[in-house]
């Protein structure tokens, strides 16, 4: 399990040519690797936004929990070819927007409220075979969210 963030949903990207690379299908670690090493001489050059990149709120911290969760698709898709027989899930989520340090504590979850989606992930049973959670982003209380097509649900303040 990997912990995204509602920022690494793949609609916060604006350039259509990068969202359409990064929710390919045979999207590889390797390309994966190479957009993001791209973003970081782009966004250091300043040039970033001009090829599709996010330049608000906090341009490295989205393009990075996008990276985490396109990553998620790639390490589900290699072990359901190489290891099926492994049953091994690889999903996301977007914990919420917790009270911690990162957060300077104006969070409106606490961390026991943080931990559901992380917590649910963690704890899916062996023979679970929805392929809805086989590489899935899920938001803070559960649910499960289309990564490529949205929508987001919106942020609650609370958790079901």
């Amino acid at each position: 399990m990997n912990v995204s963030s509602s920022a690494g949903h793949l609609s916060k990207i604006p350039g259509a040519e990068l969202r359409s690379q990064l929710a390919a299908d045979d999207l590889t670690e390797e390309s994966l690797n190479q957009l993001m090493t791209q973003f970081v001489q782009q966004a250091t050059e300043g040039t970033h936004s001009a090829v599709g990149w996010p330049i608000r709120p906090a341009p490295a911290y989205t393009v990075s929990k996008v990276g985490v969760s396109a990553l998620t698709r790639i390490q589900q898709r290699y072990f359901d070819t190489n290891r099926p027989a492994d049953d091994i899930l690889v999903n996301c989520c977007h914990p919420g927007y917790v009270k911690t340090d990162m957060t300077g504590h104006t969070g409106w979850l606490t961390a026991d409220q943080g931990a559901v989606a992380p917590t649910y992930l963690a704890l899916l049973p062996p023979e679970e075979t929805s392929t809805r959670l086989r590489g899935g982003y899920v938001w803070c209380d559960k649910q499960i969210v289309d990564w490529v097509n949205g929508p987001t649900p919106a942020d609650r303040k609370s958790v079901v």
